[in-house]
Order: structure tokens, then sequence, then C-alpha cells
């Protein structure tokens, strides 16, 4: 290549940008967007602007983004295992200006995506502002509060009320502390949500946006508060829940209790193979005790668990008596579009490892990969996720192949 002619070409191109800035052309000035996804039943969802790359936000998840003033399309299209080659798209067009903040949320009506633009004007250098959208389908109307902190619902003033896919225009506040309240609207005794503190910052824009839980935890809905960032808001009272799997090996029930707390105990006389139901723990590590009915003195098993706001735990336990082996996890049982979600659990100690195989109904198990691989208890396990219908289940020991037992029908929403 001859340099000259690069060289030649490169003052061109400096000459060209002077010529530019001097005929008074700048970049157009950037507007903040922030788009969150808070549609529950669908894995992860994509979305782009125009022609750029697909970003991926998880459920409650938020990016922020700075793009210049014009105008735009952006495409939301639907992300997960069994989408296949046809996912569902969905677009919107939408003009971006100077000095106004933009959120995108994601949102789920009917099990579509259906995107909510919230822009509000930049908020000034000595006041906070706030924004609301309420996006749970299936809740109320509700009325939204934001006091000092110790005023109490009583003593609140009422900063909007908004239905479902309803927005609460910006207003503004003297930056600080202050406590979320939600309750039905018209109905300040029917407190839906009261958050601890949280902090409105001078200079800033807050969106709250309600968000419904459906079924991923112990409460019905959640506050995704998007603030230079975001963060789940839940009740400031909520706890965790626990359940558990009683499969020793001698099948005998079994007391468990948190913390050596025995009188009474959390379940007394826990079942052999049944499910308790859910009891609610409080927030935090904790320490879980198995011991005969009626005789603490015993101990078998003795677990840390630490769970988290809104957060369900099941826990298995098995193995010989008085010395028993665990498994755990946290349960979620929101419901993705076309896929099923299955937590398989082993308490199988005589075996190092069993394969739990799926196969078209009548087809043969033999060379099939299995859809999961446990251990005996102890060794972690999460849930797999598969394509809704009918199957076989067959378990299959890992180490030799034979099978153990099958085939159960298993058949999935």
């Amino acid at each position: 290549m001859n340099l000259r002619l690069v060289t030649s070409c490169c003052l061109v191109s400096a000459v060209l940008a002077v010529t530019g800035c001097e005929d008074g052309r700048e970049n157009p000035p950037d507007a903040s967007v922030v788009v969150a996804n808070v549609a529950p039943g669908f894995q992860e969802l994509g979305f782009r602007r125009e022609q750029t790359s697909a970003r991926t936000l998880a459920f409650r998840d938020a990016q922020i983004n700075q793009w210049d003033v014009d105008t735009y399309d952006f495409f939301i299209d639907e992300r997960g295992l069994f989408v296949g080659d046809t996912p569902r798209f969905w677009t919107f067009r939408q003009e971006l200006v100077a000095d106004t903040d933009y959120t995108f949320v994601l949102t789920e009506v009917a099990g579509e995506v259906q995107p909510v633009v919230i822009a509000n004007p930049e908020p000034t250098a000595t006041a906070a502002q706030i924004a609301a959208l309420h996006a749970a389908p299936g809740l109320p109307a509700m009325d939204l509060y934001l006091e000092a902190p110790g005023v109490g619902i009583a003593g609140a003033t009422r900063r909007g009320t908004f239905n479902v896919q309803g927005q609460i225009a910006a207003q503004t506040l003297p930056g600080g502390e202050y406590e979320l309240w939600l309750t039905e609207a018209g109905n300040p005794a029917n407190v839906l949500l009261s958050s601890a503190t949280i902090t409105l910052a001078a200079a800033t824009t807050s969106t709250f946006v309600v968000v419904p839980e459906t079924g991923s935890g112990t409460t019905r809905l959640s506050v995704l508060m998007l603030q230079n960032g975001s963060a789940v808001i839940y009740d400031r009272n909520v706890t965790g829940e626990l359940r558990v799997i009683n499969a020793a090996e001698d099948t005998v029930p079994r007391d468990v209790a948190i913390n050596g707390v025995f009188s009474p105990p959390l379940f007394s006389a826990a079942p052999f193979a049944e499910p308790t139901a859910y009891a609610p723990v409080a927030l935090g590590t904790q320490t879980l005790n198995v011991t005969p009915v009626g005789n603490p003195g015993v101990l078998e098993l003795e677990m840390q668990i630490s769970p988290t706001p809104a957060q369900r735990i099941t826990v298995m336990f098995t193995g010989p008596a008085g010395a028993l082996l665990y498994a755990a996890i946290a349960d979620d049982g929101r419901r993705i579009h076309g896929e099923a979600k299955v937590n398989f659990m082993n308490a199988a100690t005589q075996f190092l490892a069993v394969d739990f195989v799926l196969t078209a109904t009548g087809a043969d198990p033999t060379n099939v990969p299995p859809v999961t691989v446990l251990g005996v208890p102890g060794s972690p396990f999460s849930y797999s996720f598969f394509p809704p219908g009918t199957y076989d289940l067959y378990l299959r020991e890992t180490t030799t192949g034979a099978l153990l037992s099958g085939p159960f029908v298993a058949s999935t929403p």
C-alpha cells in the first residue's frame, strides 16, 4: 500500500472533521434509557435497538443505556431452552428527546410481552423524583405512599393511585430516607406491601415497578426499584418458608426443629416419604435439627439453612438412623411459557449415582441420555427443563446401566 496515499487520506479526513465542527455540527445529546424485564412467564427476553446486538434480560433484570436523541425501532424476542426456530417477537417505536429520562418496562399481559414507556423530565439538582408503574395482572388497583421512617400508614399522604398497566406521574420529593407503602386503592387498612427504609437521592429519578411474583416465592408481589441500578423490595415482614421430606432408610417419622427449639418442633413427627406443608422461618442463617420423635437428645442431623426474603426451601434427609444425610434446594414455582420444570431428588443411598431418564411413551430407555444424574444426598441438585408433555420415567444405575425401576408416567403441563 502507498504510505503517501494513506497519509493524504488521513489529512483529508481530518480537514473534513474540522470543517464539520466549524460549521456548527455536533453530536446529538444523549438520552438515558433504563430497560427492565418484569414479564414472569419468560425465562429470558432479548432486547435490541434497531440493528445493534441484542442484550439478554432475566426476570427482574435491568440495564442502563445512553443513546443519541433520535427516533428508534426497538425489538424484543423470547429466549428459552425450547423456543426453537420460531421465537415470538414484539416491537415498538419511540422518539428519544433531550433532557428526558426514559424507562422501558417489559411487562406481560395475557402471555404476551407489552412494553410500557415511562418518560420523565430530568430531575433538578436539589430534589428527588419518583414515578411508578403497576405491572402485576391479577392484583387490585393500589395506592402508593412514601413517607419518612416512623410516620406509618395512618399518617401517610397518598402519592397516587394506579391500576394494572397504569402509571403514577412523576413528582418531586426532598431527597432522603423514606418508607414505601402499597395498599388496596381507597382502603389504607389493607396493606399489600410496606418496605424497610429506602433512600431517594436528590437529582435522581426513582421508578417503582409493582412486579407479580407468580409462585416464585412466598408473596404475591414485589417492587423493582430502578435508581441508577435496580433493587427488589419485599414487604419488611416477609419471611422464608421451609418444608422437609423424610426419606430416612428406616421409614420412621422424625421431629424437625429450628435452632434447637423442640417445644414444639417446627414439624412434629414428619411422616416418611410425604412432603410436609411449608412453614414460615425467619431470614438469615439458622440451624435445622432432626431427631427421633420426642427424643431431642439424639441428634441425627444438624445443618445450616439461610432463607432469603420470600424464598421457599425444600430439605430432604435420608440415610441410616442416627447418621442422616441431606440435600436442599431453593424452590421456584414460577411457570415459564413452553417449558416444564422438574426437580429430581435421590434418596437411594445404596447406589453411587442414579440416572433419571425420560423417554417418549413406550420408547426404549436403554441408550437414552439421562435428564440428570444424581449421587447420594449431600451432592447438589437443581431443576431440569424440558418441553411439556407426557413421558415415561425410568431410574437407571449410572455405573452399570442397569434399569432400577420404571416406567412411571410423568405428565407435565
